[in-house]
């Protein structure tokens, strides 16, 4: 099941310009179920709205006072890593702090 929701206006339009809103505009809520080995499978129209691509990343949050509802979040490439060795090898970094420390 896939549903276009607008939850500011129930005809699907905007109030304030009464114009119909692009699919872009609207969240896009879609039914996944959980598979063996706790796999879950996105459905295409999320997929696609969200440009989700092969590899993508993502960190999945949940909050013990409110287990029903789980947050999933897109570890974005353009940061994860972007400063990886900008301070050198980490061997290095380290080995260079320990020269440091007083005995």
């Amino acid at each position: 099941m896939v549903q276009l929701v607008d939850p500011w206006y129930d005809t699907l339009t905007d109030s304030r310009t009464d114009v119909m809103l692009s699919d872009m505009q609207r969240t896009i809520a879609a039914e996944a179920r959980l598979r063996r080995k706790s796999q879950l499978t996105l459905p295409d129209p999320v997929v696609q709205a969200a440009n989700l691509g092969v590899g993508d990343r993502f960190l999945v949050e949940v909050a013990p006072d409110n287990p029903d509802t789980i947050h999933l979040h897109r570890i974005r490439p353009s940061y994860a890593g972007a400063l990886d060795g900008v301070y050198g090898g980490v061997d290095d970094y380290v080995k260079g702090e320990r020269v440091t420390w007083q005995r």
